[in-house]
């Protein structure tokens, strides 16, 4: 829960917020927060930022915190999220909010090697919870089954990884690396029951 309540302090609080009405689809006209509305940011890095969209909704996503590996984003529209190398492993500001999610031993695409010729097997372990954090809504340990494919040759320069998951979800994730250097540069995850997948792109501020 710890790092649940660290996102949550990044969203502006006690206006409806995390309800995400504006971020699950096409809102109304005003349900939407203006960035002016925001809470003050600690100044993000210039240069690098997220290309995001969820559903009808998209726009940048600035660097706001690191803790390690983890980089913690913001979208004007309310939304936070936080990723560990290529994977997005908690959400705050939907109805629906990813408190965690864990591997079940190695996650390969924590490394940017090779896969090889065949399919590999793993398991991802998501604790969920809903905006208003009431205990009847909360499931913990949800665990899934997944597999990511036979890595394809480059195309474009662009390696793609495609994941398919089922389990206490059934759900497709998809990530773009450069075949160069194996960097992300694109993404496509699940991130929570009766969301839109959120998908990710690599962009330069003032884009």
């Amino acid at each position: 829960m710890k790092l649940a309540v660290l996102i949550s302090t990044l969203i502006l609080g006690g206006c409806g917020l995390l309800g995400g009405a504006g971020l699950t689809g096409s809102a109304p006209q005003g349900q939407l927060v203006a960035p002016e509305a925001l809470a003050p940011l600690v100044a993000p890095p210039s240069g690098r930022a997220l290309w995001a969209e969820l559903g009808q909704d998209a726009g940048l996503a600035r660097p706001v915190r690191m803790e390690g590996q983890r980089r913690f984003w913001r979208m004007d529209q309310g939304l936070v999220f936080v990723t560990e190398g290529a994977r997005v492993v908690a959400t705050a500001g939907l109805p629906t909010m990813l408190l965690a999610s864990t591997p079940i031993g190695e996650d390969p695409l924590r490394r940017a090697a090779p896969l090889g010729p065949a399919p590999v097997r793993l398991a991802h372990s998501f604790d969920l919870a809903g905006a208003d954090g009431r205990p009847e809504q909360m499931r913990f340990g949800q665990v899934v089954q997944c597999r990511i494919e036979a890595e394809e040759p480059a195309i474009g320069g662009v390696i793609e990884r495609v994941e398919i998951c089922e389990g206490a979800a059934f759900f497709t994730n998809r990530f773009w690396f450069r075949a160069a250097d194996r960097v992300l540069i694109r993404s496509e995850q699940w991130i929570g029951r009766d969301v839109p997948p959120l998908r990710l792109e690599v962009a330069v501020e003032g884009r």
